[in-house]
C-alpha cells in the first residue's frame, strides 16, 4: 500500500530539476532608422535547430538553450542579415540580444555586431559563481575541489567543503540535472574531470524550488557534449615532483641522529618534516584524452574522455619492522598513496528538429592508502581503501516550440566503498599482533627486542583487523516541463523520485576459539564476529524512496525580476525501529518475556518456564517486535527579488525555507540496536525514523558594474534546527545499560558577508577577487560528538560554540593573463586559523571529572595562505597546436598548520615531549601540515 500511495502521489505531482541545466535568449528587434519594432523577424541560433520569429511587438523568445557561446542570426526581408556571434548562455540565466536591422542595400549583405557579455546579470535574485570551461583552461588546477575551494563562502578543511557554514553533506552535487551525491553520506561519489565541464555552477545563496535536499549549497554541473561541425580532441600528460627544503625528516622518520636535530632539548623539533621527501620527476603522473565530433553527419555526436591519475603520496613511514615483528629493510614508504582512474562519455543523438536523445556516463575507480601517524614503523600494517562507482543517465528533450519544452531523465548510479589490509579476512598474514602485544619480538634469528608500553611509542609490529565494504545503488527518473507565458513568464514544474538500496557490513576480525578449550587458536587465526553480536554492524537490503515535486515562476519585468516556487519533498524509509525501546536488541533480548514463551499467559516469566526448550527463537520476536516508521513529507517557499537600480547596477533579496533528509547513515548505521547485555553506553545508532532537518536562509546583495569591473557585496544569515545528533542515554530494562540514537536535536547558524570584485577578461588581463566574513555557530559539530562527550563523562552542550570550520576571514581568488600563444595565472587562498579545543593533560593527574578551563574550539590555528602558478606557451604545428604547461602548487612551500598539540597550541612542542619516554621523532607530525610544494611540467595537444 505505502508503494502504490508512493506512485500516486508520483503520478499527481508535476514537478524536479533538468530545466536547471539551460538558458534563455531573449530580446527585441528595431528597425535601425525609424527606432520602430519589427513583428516577424525570424531569429536562429545558428548551428542548430531552434529558433523563433519576433510578435507584433517585435519581441522574441528562445528557451531551452544549452549553455555555451553560440551565433545569433537574425534575418527580414528589405533587411539585411544580422548576427551577433559569441553570445554566452549560462545556467537559469537569460542572455539579452536586441538587434537592429538596416535596410539592405547590397543583395546578400550582412551586419556582424560583436555581442558583450554582460558584467552584470540582471536577472539573478541569489548569490552564486559562474566558472565556465574557457576560465578552467587558465587555471592551475586538476581537480574539482580545487575550483571551489576559491569562491565565496566556501571553507575547505580536511578535504571536506564547506558552503556558508554548512556540514559538507548539506551540499548537492549535481551533474547535467541529475543528482551525483552519494545518498548513504551526502559525498560527490562520482564527479567530473576538469576537462569534461562546460559550465560549474556554484549556488550558495538560496537557491530556487527546483534544487532539495540541501541546505547550504548547490554545485551544479553541466557537461560538454560533442560538436557537430569536425571531429577533434585532446591528449594531455604530466608528471611532476615535490621539492622542498631543509633537512632533518628522514631522520625524524627513521629516530636516528636526534642530537643532531636536537634544539632546546626537544629532538627534531626545527626540522622540516617533509624534508624527506625525494625529488623525482615522476613522484606523480597524469594522462587524459579526449575525443568529440560527429559520427553520423550532425545526428549523432559524441564527447568522450578518459584520465589516470597517480600520486605517490607526501606522508611517509619508514619500514623499520614488518608485520610479523621482525625488523624491515628501513626504507622510506609513502602512506597516503593515491590512484585513480576515471571516465566520461556523451553520446548525443538529434532524432528529429524537435527530439534530441543523450546517453551518457561518467564513473572512476580509485586506490589509496590509509595514514597512521603511530604505525609509521610498520607501514603495510595499514588497510587499503577501494572506492568506484558508476552513473548512467538517458535524457531525451523534446523542443514542443521555442517557448514550450519538457525532459525526460532516467538513471541509476552506483558506488562501491572497501578498506582492509588483505582482501580474504581469513589470510594467514593476518596476526593479533595489535590484539595481544607481545614483550618482545625476535628481530633477527636469537635476537630479540623489547616492546615498550605505552601512548608515546610507535607499534612494532600488527596489522589492521578491520573489514569494511558498503554499496549503494540509486534509481532516478525524472521529467520536467517549462514554458514562457507571455513575455514576463517563465513557468518551471516537474517532479524526480529516487529509490536507494544500501548494503553495509563492517567489522574487527577476532581470534579464532578452540570449541573444546575455549581458548584462542595457536597459531593465531582470524575469525568473523557473530553476525548477531554487537561487534558485527550491518544491514542489507534498505531500500528508502525519496519523491519531490515543484513549481517555479520566473517574471521578468523591466525594472524588477522575480522567482517565486514552492517545493514538496517526500521520504520514506521503509524501515522499522524497536516497538519497545527498553529492550531493543532482537537477537539478545533483555527482558524475560522476550526470550522465552510465557505458556501461564500472566505476563511473568517464571522458574519453570525459564527452559531451554521453552525459548522464543527470532522469527518468534519478529512478528511483534518492529513498528514501522511514518513517513515525512515537508512544504517549502522560496522567494527571490532582484532590481535594477542603475544600468549596471542591481539589488536582489532572497529568502528560502529549505529542508534535507539526513544522510542514510544516520538512519541505518548499527542497524539491529545490537545493544550488549553488558552496564556501559552504547551507540549511537541509526534511527529511521528522523525528521528532516531544516534551514531558514535569508541573504540581501548589491552589485554593481564598472565597465569591464564588478563589485558584488552580499549578507547572509542562515539557521538551521532539527539538526542531527544524539540522543539523550535511553535507559533499557537492565540497569547500567543505556543507549543512544541519532535524532534532530541540535542548532546551528551562519552569519556572514562575502565581497567580490572581478574584471571580464579583456585586454588580456582578469582577475577574480573575493573576502568572505563569517561566524558558525552551533551546538556540534558533528552528529556523534554529543555521544563521545558522555562516553568522556563531558556535560550537555548548553551554549553554541565555533563549529570546527568556523573560518572568520578568507580571501582567495584568480588573476589572469596573456596573449594568443602563452599565458599564465595565479591562484590565491588565505584565512584565518580554524578553532581547535586545548587539552589539559594535568588535569589527567586530578581525575577524569576535572572540568577544562576552556570550553571546545575556544582557540585558534595559525592563519594560512597558499599560492599557486601556471604558465604556459602554445606552438602553431598546423592542424595541431601543443601547449607546454609548468603549474606549481604552493609556490612558496609554506608549512600551513593543519593540525597542533591540544597542550602548547603549536605543532611542533608538546608538553609531553619533556614529560614522557618516547621513541624518537614520535611527536614530528608531518600530517599536521598541509601538502608541500608540488612542481609539475606536462603537455596538452589539441587537435
Amino acid at each position: 500500500m505505502r508503494i502504490a500511495w508512493s506512485l500516486a502521489l508520483l503520478m499527481l505531482l508535476a514537478a524536479g530539476p533538468a530545466w536547471a541545466q539551460s538558458g534563455k535568449i531573449a530580446g527585441t528587434v528595431t528597425d535601425a532608422l525609424t527606432g520602430e519594432r519589427l513583428p516577424g523577424v525570424n531569429v536562429l541560433i545558428e548551428g542548430t535547430t531552434q529558433g523563433t520569429a519576433t510578435n507584433i511587438d517585435g519581441e522574441y523568445v528562445i528557451i531551452g538553450v544549452r549553455p555555451g557561446t553560440y551565433t545569433i542570426v537574425a534575418s527580414y526581408i528589405g533587411f539585411a542579415n544580422a548576427r551577433k556571434p559569441d553570445v554566452l548562455v549560462s545556467v537559469d540565466l537569460t542572455a539579452t540580444v536586441d538587434f537592429e536591422l538596416r535596410e539592405e542595400v547590397f543583395e546578400g549583405e550582412e551586419i556582424v555586431v560583436t555581442a558583450e557579455v554582460p558584467v552584470v546579470r540582471k536577472d539573478l535574485t541569489s548569490s552564486e559563481a559562474r566558472v565556465t570551461a574557457e576560465t578552467i583552461e587558465k587555471l592551475p588546477v586538476t581537480e574539482l575541489g580545487q575550483l571551489l575551494e576559491v569562491q565565496a563562502g566556501i571553507t575547505t578543511r580536511g578535504g571536506a567543503i564547506h558552503v556558508r557554514g554548512g556540514r559538507s553533506s548539506e551540499v548537492v552535487y549535481m551533474v547535467d540535472g541529475v543528482p551525483v551525491s552519494d545518498s548513504y553520506d551526502g559525498s560527490a561519489a562520482v564527479q567530473l574531470e576538469n576537462d569534461g565541464i562546460q559550465e560549474l555552477q556554484v549556488i550558495s545563496g538560496t537557491f530556487n524550488a527546483e534544487y532539495g535536499n540541501a541546505m547550504s549549497g548547490v554545485i551544479n554541473i553541466v557537461s560538454k557534449e560533442g560538436r557537430s561541425d569536425r571531429f577533434g580532441g585532446s591528449a594531455e600528460f604530466f608528471a611532476g615532483s615535490y621539492a622542498v627544503s631543509g633537512s632533518g625528516g628522514e631522520e625524524a622518520l627513521l629516530g636516528i641522529d636526534a642530537d643532531e636535530f636536537t634544539s632546546a632539548g626537544v629532538p627534531y623539533r626545527d626540522i622540516d618534516p617533509y624534508s624527506y621527501l625525494p625529488v623525482n620527476a615522476t613522484h606523480f603522473t597524469n594522462g587524459s584524452v579526449s575525443i568529440e565530433g560527429p559520427i553520423i553527419g550532425n545526428k549523432l555526436t559524441i564527447f568522450a574522455l578518459g584520465r589516470y591519475f597517480r600520486n605517490e603520496g607526501w606522508l611517509y613511514g619508514a619500514n623499520i619492522y614488518n608485520q610479523d615483528g621482525t625488523f624491515g629493510d628501513s626504507t622510506l614508504v609513502p602512506m597516503n598513496s593515491f590512484e585513480k582512474g576515471s571516465w566520461q562519455a556523451n553520446l548525443r543523438y538529434q532524432l528529429n528538429n524537435n527530439i534530441i536523445l543523450n546517453l551518457s556516463t561518467l564513473g572512476s575507480q580509485s586506490v589509496g592508502d590509509s595514514y597512521g601517524g603511530g604505525v609509521r614503523w610498520v607501514p603495510s600494517s595499514q588497510p587499503t581503501n577501494y572506492d568506484g562507482g558508476f552513473d548512467v543517465r538517458l535524457k531525451m528533450t523534446h523542443l514542443l516550440s521555442a517557448k514550450t519544452f519538457y525532459t525526460l531523465n532516467v538513471g541509476t548510479f552506483f558506488r562501491r566503498a572497501e578498506s582492509y589490509v588483505f582482501e580474504d579476512p581469513f589470510d594467514d598474514r593476518y596476526n593479533d599482533f595489535f590484539l595481544n602485544q607481545p614483550d618482545s619480538v625476535e628481530v633477527q634469528p636469537g635476537v630479540f627486542q623489547e616492546v615498550p608500553a605505552g601512548g608515546f611509542f610507535y607499534a612494532r609490529g600488527g596489522t589492521s583487523l578491520g573489514q569494511f565494504e558498503r554499496t549503494t545503488r540509486s534509481y532516478l527518473i525524472k521529467g520536467d516541463l517549462s514554458t514562457q507565458l507571455g513575455r514576463n513568464h517563465l513557468i518551471k514544474t516537474g517532479f524526480q523520485a529516487k529509490v536507494d538500496n544500501l548494503f553495509f557490513e563492517a567489522y574487527q576480525l577476532q581470534a579464532e576459539i578452540d570449541p573444546v578449550s575455549g581458548n584462542p587458536v595457536t597459531p593465531f587465526q582470524t575469525a568473523i564476529p557473530d553476525r548477531n553480536s554487537s561487534r558485527f554492524n550491518s544491514f542489507e537490503d534498505v531500500s528508502p524512496i525519496t519523491i519531490n515535486a515543484y513549481i517555479q515562476d520566473k517574471m521578468e519585468f523591466e525594472n524588477f525580476i522575480v522567482n517565486a516556487g514552492l517545493r514538496l519533498d517526500y521520504f520514506d524509509a521503509r524501515a522499522e525501529v524497536p516497538a519497545d525501546s527498553s529492550d531493543p536488541n532482537i537477537f539478545n533480548p533483555l527482558k524475560l518475556t522476550n526470550r522465552f514463551f510465557d505458556t501461564n499467559g500472566d505476563g511473568i516469566i517464571t522458574d519453570d518456564e525459564e527452559r531451554d526448550d521453552n525459548r522464543l527463537s527470532i522469527e518468534d520476536r519478529e512478528a511483534y517486535w518492529w513498528r514501522e516508521v511514518d513517513p515525512k513529507i515537508q512544504l517549502s517557499p522560496r522567494l527571490g527579488v532582484a532590481y535594477p537600480i542603475t544600468e549596471q547596477g542591481v539589488i536582489h533579496f532572497s529568502y528560502g525555507l529549505f529542508f534535507q533528509i539526513p544522510t542514510l547513515n544516520n538512519l541505518f548505521d548499527n542497524f539491529g540496536y545490537k545493544v550488549p547485555a553488558l552496564s556501559g553506553n552504547y551507540g549511537p545508532f541509526g534511527n529511521p525514523d528522523l525528521d528532516a532537518q531544516k534551514t531558514t536562509m535569508y541573504e540581501i546583495g548589491f552589485k554593481q558594474g564598472f565597465g569591464d569591473y564588478l563589485l558584488d557585496l552580499t549578507a547572509y544569515y542562515r539557521d538551521v534546527r532539527d539538526w542531527v545528533s544524539t540522543s539523550v542515554p535511553i535507559r533499557t530494562a537492565l540497569p547500567g545499560i543505556n543507549y543512544v540514537v541519532f535524532t534532530n536535536r541540535d542548532y546551528a547558524n551562519t552569519r556572514g558577508v562575502t565581497l567580490t570584485f572581478s574584471k571580464k577578461y579583456t585586454g588580456n588581463f582578469g582577475f577574480d577577487f573575493n573576502y568572505t566574513f563569517q561566524v558558525v555557530e552551533g551546538s556540534n559539530s558533528n552528529p556523534a560528538d554529543e555521544f563521545f562527550s558522555l562516553l568522556g563523562n563531558g556535560q550537555p552542550t548548553l551554549a553554541l560554540l565555533p563549529l570546527n570550520w568556523d573560518q572568520r576571514h578568507r580571501i582567495a581568488g584568480a588573476v589572469y593573463t596573456g596573449g594568443s600563444d602563452w599565458g599564465g595565472s595565479l591562484r590565491f587562498r588565505a584565512g584565518t586559523g580554524f578553532p581547535y579545543t586545548p587539552s589539559f593533560p594535568q588535569a589527567a593527574l586530578v581525575g577524569s571529572d576535572v572540568v577544562p578551563e576552556f570550553p571546545s574550539n575556544s582557540r585558534r590555528l595559525p592563519q594560512t595562505a597558499e599560492f599557486d602558478i601556471n604558465v604556459y606557451k602554445e606552438f602553431d604545428l598546423g592542424a595541431v597546436r601543443p601547449r607546454v604547461f609548468v603549474d606549481i602548487l604552493n609556490l612558496l612551500d609554506t608549512r600551513n598548520v593543519q593540525g597542533v598539540y591540544g597542550d602548547s597550541g603549536r605543532p611542533d612542542v608538546t608538553i609531553n615531549q619533556r614529560q614522557s619516554a618516547a621513541d624518537p621523532g614520535f611527536f614530528v607530525r608531518p600530517e599536521f601540515y598541509s601538502e608541500p610544494r608540488r612542481i609539475q611540467l606536462g603537455v596538452q595537444v589539441r587537435f
